[in-house]
């Protein structure tokens, strides 16, 4: 395959990788596209020569389906030249050491890599390494891309698969790494039968190597049948919902940016909030909580509080929250520390009680890199180059609790009653009375915007004792469909990996409640003023395997890359020993010889 060609297929994989992605046309993205999207990329994988040309593909590639699928960051206000530009380099830079993978050697010697024939005897090895490391790189790849501070899970294989529901269910054994490790090995399958075809009637050794295809297709169509079977049954086991609660989400669609107050935004919310709160009293349906997106508190905590019960003048937050007389979750900011280089901003979800008061906050752990989160930039220096040069401030730190808010809820149609029941005369008839007729509590934990895609901030979460995630998020700044359902994808698919629900309260969408089986129960259009009371059901809670093990299956993988590595360096070739050999023999002669005086 000429250079030209492998190009070609690579530019011609990321367009189909992009539009199976969400987007404008496919709203939830097309699995049909992502299982064919890395068809053309393992056919120019296939004919790769050379560390450089695997390591320029990749990285064409990867930069590729950034720029045509993440296109939006551009529009993320004066952040843009970082956002999109230093991302792609990232992603580009990832994806080029990622390439220098595919041209593995298993011989120093001769340099023959997993992509070329080696011998006769050895062709059945080769056939099912290439196959088998194509999906390998991969999962590597995008676990690179999707960790770590300047970490993007933005544009991966998982990304297209949303409404392939049977197959998303793996995702609470292996994450969405298993998910890519099965679409990228189901390309490579059918690329190298494709090729195999062709070179049947050229090839001495392609009638062995089809032999072997057929025994390693017949390996992967057992796995994939096990993934189905799985995942059907998942779908259809039954779901004990022991609790929910009762909440109303506001959907503002403000843009805070544009907005030298917040005082519209909180008027549009709390008319948004009072409009379901009369539908709920005329249904005599009880509300247990209220919430509203990030950022839509524009003035720092805790500096602000005496602001927010003066203002807005028409009513004031305090002041509204005490009259709905119902617990508030709402995004603000949160100073910690007197001024200096000790004190530390927070973006963060709020608690306010039934009577308005504030009761804690929960801080973003992971801050947008280069936006949100600029290393260095607590440093007086550095801040004030990126006001006075690039005209922006970031100043936000990075979480450093786990926090929880714990709220009255309503009994679900599975509640349990306690496994131990003490009636003590120590209390009145009145007071266990009240006690056995409380209403139960559940344990919310609130990821901040781009926390809710990143499995190393939820699974902790979750592992410490969170019941629901509700996620709050401001993505009103990129107005493309892209960029919201996107987002929505990636968070979705928390709820399998730790079968556990997830309400979403987004500014401008996408406002939305998942079960525990990431199936969708209620949502709101994007880009609308809307609000909707959802009940948001609360599932026994349940351990997985990926709650367990975590990152288990790429760690696997990359343990299996440095074993190759560590192979290739220390092994050396027989021909290259017996060559060896043969020299120290005959220099050992020559000695014996001249010793002797025989010459």
């Amino acid at each position: 395959m000429s250079r030209i060609l492998q190009v070609f297929c690579i530019l011609f994989s990321a367009v189909i990788l992009s539009i199976g992605l969400p987007n404008e046309l496919y709203t939830f993205g097309s699995p049909l596209f992502g299982l064919i999207s890395l068809i053309p990329f393992y056919l120019a994988y296939r004919n790769i020569k050379s560390y450089k040309a695997g390591a320029l593909l990749f990285l064409i590639h990867a930069t590729t389906v950034h720029l045509l699928s993440s296109f939006w960051l551009a529009f993320f206000k004066d952040f843009a030249a970082l956002t999109l530009g230093a991302s792609a380099f990232g992603t580009g830079a990832i994806g080029f050491i990622s390439g220098l993978l595919f041209f593995l050697p298993f011989s120093r010697k001769n340099k023959s890599s997993i992509l070329e024939d080696y011998s006769k005897q050895k062709q059945s090895i080769w056939i099912v390494y290439r196959v088998l490391w194509f999906p390998t790189v991969y999962v590597i790849y995008e676990w690179i891309k999707s960790n770590g501070f300047i970490a993007y899970p933005w544009g991966t294989i998982s990304g297209t698969m949303y409404r392939f529901r049977i197959f998303c269910q793996l995702a609470d054994i292996t994450g969405t790494y298993g998910i890519t490790f099965c679409t990228a090995l189901f390309a490579s399958l059918v690329a190298e039968g494709i090729s195999l075809y062709y070179e049947l009637p050229h090839k001495e050794n392609a009638f062995v190597a089809s032999g072997q295809y057929a025994r390693l297709a017949f390996a992967s169509l057992s796995l994939f049948i096990l993934v189905f079977v799985y995942g059907t049954y998942r779908l259809l086991e039954p779901s004990k919902a022991v609790k929910s609660l009762n909440v109303i989400l506001v959907q503002q669609n403000a843009d805070p940016w544009k907005q030298d107050t917040d005082n519209e935004t909180i008027l549009l919310s709390q008319k948004l909030t009072k409009e379901k709160l009369d539908e709920a009293l005329s249904q005599a349906k009880t509300i247990d909580l209220v919430v509203w997106s990030e950022g839509c508190l524009k003035y720092a905590y805790p500096l602000a509080e005496n602001h927010y019960k003066n203002y807005p003048l028409e009513k004031s937050l305090s002041t509204f929250i005490n009259e709905c007389n119902i617990p508030f979750i709402l995004g603000g900011s949160y100073i910690r520390g007197n001024p200096g280089p000790g004190r530390k901003l927070f973006n963060s979800a709020f608690l306010f009680d039934q009577n308005g008061e504030f009761r804690g906050y929960y801080g973003k752990n992971h801050l947008v890199p280069l936006a949100e989160g600029i290393p260095f930039s607590e440093y007086r220096p550095v801040a004030d180059f990126l006001k006075k040069v690039i005209h922006i401030s970031a100043g936000f730190t990075p979480g450093d609790q786990y926090t929880f808010f714990e709220i009255p809820s309503q009994r679900g149609p599975d509640f349990l009653l306690p496994e131990v029941n003490v009636i003590s005369l120590k209390e009145s008839l009145y007071t266990q009375t009240k006690r056995e007729e409380s209403s139960p509590y559940v344990r919310i934990s609130t990821p901040v915007c781009f926390d809710d895609s990143f499995p190393d901030i939820c699974r902790p979460l979750r592992k410490k004792g969170s019941e629901v995630f509700i996620n709050i998020t401001d993505d009103s700044w990129s107005k493309t469909k892209s960029s919201e359902m996107q987002h929505f994808v990636n968070s979705s698919f928390r709820t399998i990996e730790y079968r556990t629900s997830m309400a979403r309260s987004c500014n401008s969408g996408y406002s939305v409640v998942l079960d525990n089986k990431g199936n969708i129960l209620a949502d709101l259009p994007i880009f609308e003023e809307k609000a909707s009371i959802v009940n948001i059901p609360v599932y026994e809670w349940k351990s997985t395997v990926y709650l367990r093990l975590g990152n288990w299956l790429p760690g696997i993988l990359l343990l299996f890359t440095f074993y190759l590595m560590i192979y290739t360096f220390v092994k050396k070739d027989k021909n290259e020993i017996v060559h060896t050999e043969r020299k120290k023999l005959i220099k050992i002669s020559k000695k014996y010889i001249k010793k002797r005086g025989l010459i």
